[in-house]
């Protein structure tokens, strides 16, 4: 599973939508849709595009999306593509480490990004924005493109992983079946265990359970001294664990270190 994350949405070229919206396409062919300014014609057309009217209200891909279509500046569209995927955040960290692949297959952010409110217009008023409404659904992981719930259980854990200080606190984590690494920021084992259950990104109780530091700028310390359930893993399953997600998200997991704490 952790591969199919990298394969994504893969290939030379943004692939086109089958039938993007019915709707919006029916609303761009009338002079009300194609007319006022860019701002305006973008709202019409998303407010009857059925992926993104879908989405609840206060959901992180809605808002964002309105924002980063709105944005002439390209750093502002990376803020909002970043408050709304967590795959995005950590490919921003791996690149700030050095420790981003160069191997990744086809990217939708660096695509996402060059976007302007003045293409997304003029390709709406065309008629041609299959293209661009396929590469957004990537970007923001929305409609045909969402992601699976165990990846977003692993990005949570890698983001609080990530966000550690060289000699700081420790952070608490849990490992799931099927090596799916997850942390409650600062929740007991046994909170941890119950909030991955009632997020829905999996049930069961976890194998094991422990504590990691932070001891470099690359490299960490961890235990599974965890007594909160009945253990069955192993300090190699969770060293392995927790790579398999660090190279699945976009590092090269090869210059991380993890050291068991006995």
């Amino acid at each position: 599973m952790p591969r199919d994350e990298i394969n994504s949405g893969s290939g030379t070229s943004v692939p086109r939508l089958e039938s993007p919206v019915s709707s919006a396409q029916s609303a761009n062919a009338t002079p009300r849709a194609n007319g006022g300014s860019d701002r305006e014609v973008i709202e019409r057309f998303m407010l009857n595009w059925t992926p993104f009217a879908s989405l609840p209200l206060g959901n992180r891909a809605r808002t964002s999306l309105v924002r980063f279509l709105a944005a002439d500046d390209a750093q502002a569209r990376a803020r909002a593509l970043e408050y709304a995927n967590a795959l995005f955040r950590l490919r921003r960290i791996y690149a700030a480490l050095g420790i981003l692949r160069t191997d990744l297959a086809f990217d939708p952010y660096s695509a996402a990004l060059d976007l302007t409110p003045q293409a997304v217009a003029a390709a709406i008023r065309q008629g041609v924005a299959q293209e661009i409404l396929a590469l957004l659904q990537q970007a923001f992981e929305f409609g045909r493109h969402p992601a699976p719930p165990q990846q977003q259980a692993a990005r949570t854990f890698l983001l609080e992983f990530w966000a550690l200080h060289v000699g700081g606190p420790s952070m608490k984590y849990c490992l799931f079946p099927n090596g799916i690494p997850y942390s409650g920021a600062g929740k007991t084992h046994e909170e941890t265990a119950r909030q991955f259950v009632a997020l829905g990104f999996g049930n069961g109780l976890p194998q094991c359970g422990g504590s990691i530091e932070r001891t470099g700028d690359l490299a960490f310390r961890f235990d599974i001294g965890s007594t909160a359930f009945r253990s069955s893993g192993s300090p190699e399953g969770v060293r392995q664990a927790i790579l398999r997600w660090v190279r699945a998200t976009g590092a090269d997991d090869t210059k991380v270190t993890l050291h068991h704490r006995a």
